[in-house]
């Protein structure tokens, strides 16, 4: 797939000092403070809580029009599903993406999802499919040794049946065959952790991670912006 950029003017992200793409790992919903660990509902209560975060950074993008934005977002457990799955059928009839004309793509290995929540998938990015302005990249079921052991597997099925000749082999190739393979790489990638989560593990080389021990749920706009700024002092 030929690789896109939202319909913007480079110039004039570089002189506003804003980053092209930022990536944002949201996948450790585990260990927040926010709720009792002996509630028997906790686990929903994060689940809404996580989704809230994602509602308040899809404002937050276009709000200081950051073109690409990736989210990795968790879907570890029933509650995730469930929550993420209203999120995504109102999402299809939202307002914000569409008005500001926002293509959203789902990344990850989400065939086997509950159907309900597959179905809201394609009908999001069936219905955004022309937008150019932002992009919205939501990872789902994501993992990205994975991502790549995919890619690995599928130029060797074709080296195997003679469609490939393993000496033509290059980077452009791996990228062309990666989920993530219309998009830029990150500029910035933030991990609300001490370690790498492994978050567009192909395009990362170039990337300025930005670590910090704030959770996602408890993750603020200022907190983005503090990572921009950072990654603009170096």
């Amino acid at each position: 797939m030929e690789l896109k950029l939202p319909k913007i003017d480079l110039g004039i992200l570089k002189q506003k000092k804003k980053p092209l793409h930022v990536a944002v790992d949201c996948s450790n919903l585990d260990n927040w403070s926010g709720v009792k660990k002996d509630d028997e509902d906790c686990k929903e209560v994060i689940a809404k809580r996580n989704v809230e975060q994602i509602k308040t950074f899809m404002n937050y993008q276009i709000k200081t029009e950051i073109p690409v934005f990736t989210l990795n977002l968790a879907s570890k457990y029933k509650e995730d599903i469930k929550e993420l799955t209203y999120f995504f059928k109102d999402l299809i009839n939202n307002e914000l993406i569409h008005k500001n004309k926002t293509r959203v793509f789902i990344i990850g290995n989400w065939f086997d999802l509950n159907p309900d929540l597959t179905d809201a998938f394609k009908k999001v990015m069936e219905d955004t499919k022309d937008y150019d302005t932002y992009f919205l990249n939501l990872c789902i079921n994501y993992d990205g040794q994975e991502e790549i052991l995919g890619v690995i597997k599928l130029l060797a099925t074709k080296a195997k049946l003679g469609k490939l000749d393993l000496a033509d082999l290059n980077k452009q190739m791996v990228k062309q065959n990666l989920y993530s393979s219309y998009f830029t790489p990150p500029e910035i990638i933030v991990e609300p952790s001490k370690t790498y989560s492994g978050i567009l593990l192909w395009d990362a080389k170039d990337a300025k991670i930005f670590q910090t021990r704030t959770h996602w749920l408890d993750f603020k706009p200022s907190d983005i912006d503090a990572a921009i700024d950072w990654a603009n002092r170096e």
